[in-house]
């Protein structure tokens, strides 16, 4: 099978580096930094996007900028070329109704890579809720501070700090609307606020704060690039108990209505979540199961709903 990787970035090294070590998979890379070294991993790589498809891929990995993953992926879906697309989908809506029909009358194969919903924390929230056992309400954070993302970095200099390129936290960290969809139903409406408080030198939005409504539970959630201590929680209320769970300390906290309390830890290596979803993925590939959770449809849906809210409010 040959792979094609359109941008060779941190999350484009990470994909490869488990690709070549988990199959026996040709790899390749188009590539369009000038004057950039070759990359560590011994991937061949293409300068000129027609030279690229030359090798009749059988699957892109799309992790090259936001702004341009619409863009590759219709260029892709055009060719016949399976999609594995790094999240979010876009910098805006823009060729997404002419990749999707690309997509559907191909019938494609196509996933959104969400890689949040490998995590063991989400998995097991995901089995605690369910018809006997509904949540009445939700609480959802994800806080850090930007410029200690990438420490070897010039914050100021990423994708995260641009909104032109699809920076800021409503799509940077899209991950929390992704889960929050899967966990309680489909997104049906956010309202809220979103901007830039803090003195980051970015031109992206650095807080948001909105109420979510699913299908049938409301929340809450809170996003921002300031925070400097790190926190990602899933609060979860029921109506005999409270549920928390921390993707960062990999743990879920249950509290009756005694106030008596339960940790559960859950082991849970980073890297192992991207083998889950990468394994997930070709799982699919092989069966050819173009219904596969998180398609470009079913992704497309969140995102679309995502975008209404950023476009008035940000």
């Amino acid at each position: 099978m040959k792979i094609l990787f359109f941008g060779l970035g941190s999350i484009g090294k990470k994909h490869a580096r488990i690709l070549k070590d988990t199959f026996d998979f040709e790899l390749y890379a188009f590539r369009t930094r000038n004057g950039q070294e070759t990359n560590d991993l011994d991937i061949h790589e293409f300068k000129k996007f027609d030279e690229a498809f030359s090798i009749k891929p059988d699957v892109a990995f799309i992790t090259n900028p936001t702004s341009l993953h619409a863009s590759t992926a219709l260029e892709c879906a055009k060719r016949n070329i399976a999609l594995f697309i790094e999240k979010p989908i876009s910098h805006s809506l823009e060729n997404l109704k002419e990749l999707e029909k690309e997509i559907k009358n191909r019938k494609l194969l196509s996933y959104v890579a969400y890689n949040l919903r490998f995590h063991p924390v989400i998995i097991q929230l995901k089995e605690m809720i369910s018809e006997k056992h509904k949540p009445i309400y939700f609480r959802v954070s994800c806080c850090s501070y930007l410029p200690n993302w990438r420490p070897n970095q010039d914050y100021t200099k990423s994708y995260s700090s641009k909104k032109e390129y699809g920076g800021g936290v409503v799509l940077d960290l899209s991950h929390e609307f992704d889960y929050i969809n899967w966990l309680f139903g489909e997104i049906k409406e956010i309202k809220g606020f979103c901007g830039k408080v803090s003195n980051l030198k970015i031109n992206s939005e650095d807080i948001l704060d909105a109420n979510v409504t699913c299908k049938s539970i409301h929340g809450s959630l809170h996003l921002d690039y300031f925070t400097y201590n790190d926190e990602r929680k899933i609060r979860i209320y029921f109506n005999d108990e409270y549920i928390e769970g921390d993707l960062i300390g990999n743990t879920i906290k249950i509290i009756g209505k005694k106030a008596e309390e339960k940790i559960i830890h859950k082991k849970c290596n980073p890297d192992d979540i991207y083998k889950k979803q990468i394994e997930y993925f070709f799982e699919q590939y092989y069966e050819n199961n173009i219904n596969m959770m998180n398609n470009f449809s079913e992704a497309l849906k969140t995102f679309k709903t995502i975008m209404n809210f950023k476009d008035d409010c940000c």
